[in-house]
């Protein structure tokens, strides 16, 4: 029993110091770990990463498209320029400043004007014949009275199809409208209006649905996404203005007077010169027969008729 107890005794006093032998090692290891390592990042010399310089030159393409965004966005400042850059082209590591932008534009006022006058004048997409039409409503003065009237262009020979009178624009005198305009030319593919409530009444849309018609409607406060029956009203009314009309005057008449003018006397420019009645029917004007001249309005509608 007594030698038992020494054995117990000396394994006790064993784990107790080689706990603290452990301890004492395992500290002086780690620090001399820790000077050696210290000594080895002293020695290292890091190199600071290269600075770009603050007057880097710009490439070209940076220029190129600050000409560009201002050619399109004629009516805003160097401040928007140079933010709408900086959204489109920071990914690419480029961005400039409002000052830059000014310089810039300063020193290319000429290609702004190239590039404007460019983008004027680019012709349109061909659309074909017969395929999209443009549908929306204006007003008229006549004898210091306000009328409504419908307009229905085709897209794709600037043929003005409609411009009649409406007493209201409710979606069943539309319908009554369009009905008698798919007899006369044909159903098209797809309609563009704009977001009226009239044009996107549920009776209509089903009636497009039921004819396979596609309805277009565009977004809101945007004329230009039909563009092509704006610029029709534009022209017709610039030419309306023009004119005192006779108080016992017909609406409907002289309506159908400048409609006449516009599809068969007057060439279009984005049509080669042909008038929309020649491009719709695909037919060039007979040159055998001798051209008549027309004159309405008080000369206002002028020009050359040439006979089938």
């Amino acid at each position: 029993m007594n030698k038992g107890r020494w054995l117990h005794y000396l394994a006790l006093i064993w784990n107790i110091l080689f706990r603290r032998i452990k301890g004492v090692w395992f500290y002086k290891i780690r620090a001399v770990q820790r000077k050696a390592d210290f000594r080895t990042h002293k020695n290292i010399k890091t190199t600071p990463p290269e600075s770009q310089p603050k007057n880097q030159k710009k490439p070209q393409w940076v220029i190129d498209k600050i000409i560009y965004l201002k050619a399109h966005l004629p009516n805003v400042g160097c401040g928007t320029i140079a933010l709408t850059f900086n959204r489109l082209y920071q990914h690419q590591g480029q961005t400039v400043s409002k000052t830059f932008v000014y310089e810039k534009l300063k020193a290319n006022q000429y290609a702004v004007a190239v590039k404007r006058r460019a983008i004027k004048r680019k012709k349109p997409k061909p659309i074909t014949v017969n395929h999209t039409w443009g549908l929306d409503l204006t007003c008229v003065t006549l004898n210091k009275q306000q009328h409504l009237v419908l307009g229905i262009i085709d897209h794709g020979s600037r043929a003005l199809l409609k411009l009649q009178n409406l007493n209201n624009k409710s979606a069943l005198t539309l319908l009554r409208a369009l009905v008698q305009t798919f007899k006369q030319f044909g159903i098209p593919k797809a309609i563009r209006t704009d977001n009226e409530a009239c044009f996107n009444a549920k009776f209509l849309k089903k009636a497009f649905w039921i004819l396979g018609i596609k309805p277009q409607t565009t977004n809101i406060a945007s004329p230009w996404q039909n563009g092509r029956i704006e610029r029709c009203f534009g022209s017709f009314k610039q030419l309306w203005r023009q004119v005192d009309f006779a108080p016992c005057c017909d609406l409907q008449t002289e309506l159908s007077r400048y409609q006449t003018w516009y599809n068969h006397v007057r060439p279009h420019s984005q049509l080669n010169g042909l008038t929309p009645i020649e491009a719709f029917s695909n037919k060039p004007h007979n040159q055998k027969s001798p051209p008549v001249w027309v004159s309405d309005w008080d000369g206002v509608l002028s020009g050359f008729y040439f006979p089938d």
